[in-house]
């Protein structure tokens, strides 16, 4: 047994060990044996207070970890004695970008008797159901689903292809399905052409398309019957950008959506009303916190640099050299402030504005590469440190110096998840960065080939590992 773990006996005697004879009890205070009936009933009581006010304790954590449960990117509770709750083989692994819709993620597989549509547990990884469909779209094809809200509820659309539906689809057409999640009925199918892009907001489906030569139409639809429920049409464009899309960005924020081709931006609301148009030569375009955008891409100095515009929610524009810094979770508090990251004076730095009129409350210095807000507190992650802030004065709350890069950050509601190297979580307590437990996803019974990365992408509520092999591991 080494020097650093020992084990201990407690032992009960009335003889004190090694002594030749009786040892004489000490006599009890002359208080205590007056009392003594007295003093424990004390005790007790302090001890069932004690417990009480831990009972309170633990309700009052499980109801804020269920307030939580509906907010995108919170995981299900972790512990350090982490165990494999499902995998799923390489061919499905994609299934992990989609989002569930019922609790069911669905994977696609090609095999000798064609191409099915498979529907899994979310929790458990439970194979539900598997539905053949047509047309193939070959092997190693990519599949990605969405869920689109319906009265009685969502529905899941689903689309696949040799390189990926999310991003392109190597065929003339594309192809989608869409389904009753927790049977797996095809409830509708639809052709697109393949530069068409896909997103869901509310109950609507949204299609991105080409209307003609240099136009786009971008379509909001009943995913069932293919009811028409609004059509925009763009002006007539044209763009000297260099970059190039194989088909338009598609990007669904809090009040609308924005359609993105090189040199143009369209911010339309969940009306299809034209809210926002911005013509430079923003690469990417994504939403913020508190209704705003943001439109960034390198400023080809060759020093790392950006160039941006941050578009309020009233339309205000202001030009910077911000880069997106991805929030999330994010449970909408601090909703008024929009948090990004910039750089002065060749530093990295975070800068929160105010959502209203956009005006700067403070910056610091850093480079953090990931955040979340949780309960009024704005958590960073950087290569070398993670904080919590107050999002609105940037005053620092606690500060924990790391020898690692902190890659990703999650929260179960209970601790601060920080996933680091390629198979390590270490969990921190939320109110002040103490450490809490830490798991190497590589020692856990049944994990099977070498873990090659770690992280909490997607919207299944799980850490995933994906392995050499192309499998992907949740863990619970």
């Amino acid at each position: 047994m080494s020097a650093a773990l020992r084990s201990i006996d407690l032992v009960e005697s009335d003889e004190h060990v090694g002594a030749p004879g009786p040892v004489a009890a000490a006599p009890s205070p002359p208080w205590l044996r007056r009392h003594v009936r007295a003093a424990v009933a004390v005790a007790a009581a302090v001890v069932v207070v004690a417990v009480g006010l831990q009972g309170v304790s633990d309700a009052r954590e499980r109801a804020q970890v269920a307030a939580l449960a509906s907010v995108p990117g919170i995981v299900r509770p972790l512990a350090s004695d982490l165990r494999v709750a499902w995998r799923l083989p390489a061919e499905q692994a994609s299934a992990v970008w989609s989002a569930p819709a019922q609790g069911v993620v669905v994977a696609g597989s090609s095999g000798q008797e064609g191409f099915r549509l498979i529907g899994r547990d979310e929790a458990t990884g439970a194979v539900l159901w598997t539905t053949p469909v047509v047309p193939t779209p070959g092997p190693g094809a990519w599949t990605w689903c969405l869920p689109v809200a319906r009265a009685g509820g969502d529905v899941t659309v689903c689309t696949a292809g040799s390189n990926s539906g999310l991003w392109e689809v190597t065929g003339p057409d594309r192809h989608l399905w869409v389904l009753e999640p927790r049977t797996g009925e095809v409830l509708a199918e639809r052709t697109l052409p393949m530069t068409a892009q896909l997103a869901a907001h509310g109950g609507d489906l949204l299609v991105a398309q080409p209307a003609d030569d240099d136009r786009w139409r971008l379509d909001a639809t009943d995913p069932v019957t293919g009811a028409s429920r609004w059509t925009f049409t763009t002006d007539p464009v044209t763009s000297t950008s260099t970059l190039m899309l194989d088909t338009p960005q598609l990007v669904d924020v809090d009040d609308g959506v924005l359609l993105v081709v090189p040199g143009h931006m369209w911010s339309i609301g969940t009306d299809g009303r034209l809210r926002t148009e911005v013509s430079n030569d923003g690469a990417w375009w994504t939403g913020l916190r508190g209704g705003a955008l943001l439109g960034f891409r390198q400023d080809g100095t060759g020093t790392g640099g950006y160039r941006s515009t941050v578009v309020l929610a009233d339309g205000t524009r202001l030009p910077g050299a911000d880069r997106d810094l991805d929030v999330s979770p994010d449970d909408g508090s601090a909703a008024d402030v929009v948090v990004t990251a910039g750089a002065a004076a060749g530093a990295g730095q975070v800068v929160a504005r105010s959502a209203d009129d956009g005006h700067v409350l403070w910056t610091a210095a850093g480079s953090p590469n990931t955040a979340m807000v949780l309960r009024d507190r704005l958590y960073l992650g950087s290569s070398d440190a993670i904080e919590a802030r107050d999002p609105h004065t940037g005053r620092v709350i606690w500060h924990r110096t790391l020898d690692h890069r902190a890659q990703q950050l999650a929260t179960d509601g209970r601790s601060l998840l920080v996933t680091r190297d390629s198979s390590v979580v270490d969990a921190y307590a939320l109110a002040d960065g103490e450490p809490r437990w830490s798991a190497d996803v590589a020692d856990v019974a049944g994990i099977g080939a070498s873990v090659v990365s770690l992280g909490f992408y997607g919207r299944t509520g799980h850490l995933l590992a994906s392995l050499e092999d192309g499998t992907v591991v949740a863990l619970r």
